[in-house]
């Protein structure tokens, strides 16, 4: 039996962001709400549940989790770990 390969999740918030902009992920109206208040607040998911993140942008927490199986990854913790190496790694430059 065959099995088709998942590609992997992207690894940078940067990779996210190319990949949404050559159009490789297709949203509903909620999953885009919930991916445009991360890609302009990723602090928000660095800091908050899933539960936080869904009442900030006023969707279930479902659809947060549904978010973050569509981009690739198995878990809102795998999804949050690369939003904060993001934070880090920038904050880091600064300074």
């Amino acid at each position: 039996m065959r099995q088709d390969r998942v590609p992997p999740p992207p690894s940078t918030l940067q990779e996210l962001k190319c990949l949404i902009a050559s159009r490789q992920f297709v949203f509903t109206v909620g999953l885009e709400r919930v991916a445009r208040e991360i890609l302009e607040r990723p602090e928000l998911l660095a800091f908050e549940s899933a539960a936080g993140v869904a009442r900030r942008c006023r969707v279930s927490p479902t659809t947060v989790h549904r978010l973050v199986r569509h981009i690739g990854f198995k878990t809102f913790g795998e999804f949050r770990a690369m939003i904060r190496e993001h934070l880090r790694t920038t904050t880091a430059s600064r300074h």
